[in-house]
């Protein structure tokens, strides 16, 4: 079912491709040697927060970007997973570091549970029930004995000074985006990649020709609610307190969706641009204007986005990348269409 193809797709020289995993291979070692020098607590912790929502970017892309399944509901899994690690440290005192995978865990098997009958639906069905549900577990949590409501659950901070516990989650986090990176990048390369993107195109004419549509829609998703649920863990751990309203907080949904259509869904690379760029805007606007306007220039920003440059900041690239080809490949004196 998952076999992976390495070939190159069209649209590119070998000389550029290799160029661009260079230059992706320079800019890891360059993050990797600014996490053991840098000395710049608000760096390391921008950058960390960077590669945590390229994670969560990565874990959405593949129903959401490769799949076409417009999901609003992820932060529902990430707070799933931060819930987990919380309880079982209050109850248990068990470290989140320890902790994490049950909390992948349980966030895949509420996303199972839950993408059962949601996958069923398509489109803008779809994505308002993934918005409810998530405001349907915040409540939830409000209102659980064992969550302690809007009390929250305070979790020890790390017998470590500061600088060194953003560099820890700095190079965790980082270690994790490159994982789940590369993992999508199989994914994309592979015959689950093709059938997704079949999900995506037509999924019923997807079925006709022998796609087992529902089976993989229910694994890609519970995959990706793993994801987002360990992630969830680690946070509870970086922030020692969580409680229903920030942990689940809409937004976060919001910004993984802006941050893949903006760099481009559907692509490995996408998440690896969208995320820091959505991050350092908003950080740059979040000193110079009102929340609320904030919201208008980014939805500002999409609609561009899909208007002009469809497909993201990958899609420009790879439409110039076939262009180059195409006027490469033409006959002498013949103009590339």
């Amino acid at each position: 079912m998952f076999s992976v193809y390495l070939v190159p797709k069209s649209g590119g020289s070998r000389a550029a491709a290799v160029a661009a995993w260079g230059a992706w291979l320079a800019l890891l070692a360059g993050l990797v040697a600014y996490g053991v020098l840098g000395t710049k607590l608000f760096v390391l912790s921008t950058l960390g927060t960077v590669f945590m929502y390229v994670i969560l970017t990565q874990a959405w892309n593949l129903i959401g970007g490769y799949g076409g399944y417009l999901n609003f509901g992820l932060v529902t899994f990430f707070g799933i997973g931060a819930y987990a690690s919380g309880i079982l440290f209050h109850y248990f005192e068990l470290s989140p570091f320890m902790t994490a995978p049950v909390a992948g865990l349980a966030a895949g098997i509420a996303g199972l549970a839950i993408g059962i009958p949601t996958l069923r639906l398509r489109g803008a069905y779809f994505a308002l029930v993934t918005m409810i549900i998530t405001f349907a577990v915040q409540i939830l949590a409000l209102n659980l004995a064992i969550t302690q409501g809007a009390l929250g659950i305070y979790l020890p901070r790390l017998p470590l000074s500061p600088l060194a516990v953003e560099r820890l989650f700095y190079f965790v986090f980082l270690g994790l985006a490159v994982l789940v990176t590369a993992f999508v990048y199989a994914v994309e390369h592979s015959n689950v990649g093709w059938a997704l993107v079949a999900i995506r195109e037509d999924e019923d004419a997807a079925e006709i020709v022998g796609v087992r549509t529902v089976e993989i829609k229910w694994a890609v998703n519970t995959i990706s609610c793993f994801i987002a649920g360990v992630v969830g863990g680690l946070y509870a751990q970086r922030i020692a307190y969580i409680e229903p309203t920030g942990t689940f907080s809409f937004d976060i949904s919001l910004n993984v969706v802006l941050m893949a259509v903006i760099g481009g869904a559907g692509t490995w690379q996408g998440p690896l641009i969208g995320a820091p760029i959505v991050l350092l805007v908003a950080d740059a606007l979040r000193v110079t204007v009102t929340s609320e306007v904030n919201r208008v220039i980014f939805s500002l920003i999409v609609i561009v986005i899909a208007l002009f440059v469809p497909g993201g900041v990958m899609g420009l690239v790879q439409r110039r990348w076939r262009a180059r080809a195409i006027a490469k490949d033409a006959p002498s004196g013949v103009p590339a269409p």
